[in-house]
C-alpha cells in the first residue's frame, strides 16, 4: 500500500466513524458493522441528504442535512500524515 492510498484509508475511516456517530444521532439502527459505501447509503434516506466531498486527496468535508437540521465536518491531513478534524 503506498502512503497515498494510506491517507486515503486513514480519511476514510475517520469520514465512516463520523457517519456512524451521526446515524445514531439521526435515529437510524443497524448501522455499527456496515462499511462507508453501506453507511453513506444509510444516511441519505429518510430525507436527509448527505454529501463527501473528495475532491482533494487530502481532505474530507462531509455534510448532512434533512430540513433545519445540518451538520458539517472537515478532515484534513497535516504534514505527519495525520487526519485532523477541522471542524
Amino acid at each position: 500500500m503506498s502512503k497515498n492510498d494510506e491517507v486515503i484509508a486513514k480519511l476514510d475511516e475517520r469520514v465512516k466513524v463520523l457517519l456512524k456517530k451521526w446515524a445514531g444521532l439521526s435515529g437510524f439502527h443497524k448501522y455499527k458493522d456496515m462499511d462507508l459505501d453501506e453507511i453513506f447509503q444509510l444516511v441519505n434516506t429518510e430525507g436527509w441528504q448527505t454529501e463527501i466531498d473528495k475532491s482533494d486527496p487530502l481532505i474530507r468535508a462531509v455534510q448532512m442535512s434533512k430540513e433545519t437540521t445540518h451538520r458539517r465536518a472537515k478532515f484534513v491531513v497535516d504534514e505527519q500524515g495525520r487526519v485532523i478534524k477541522e471542524y
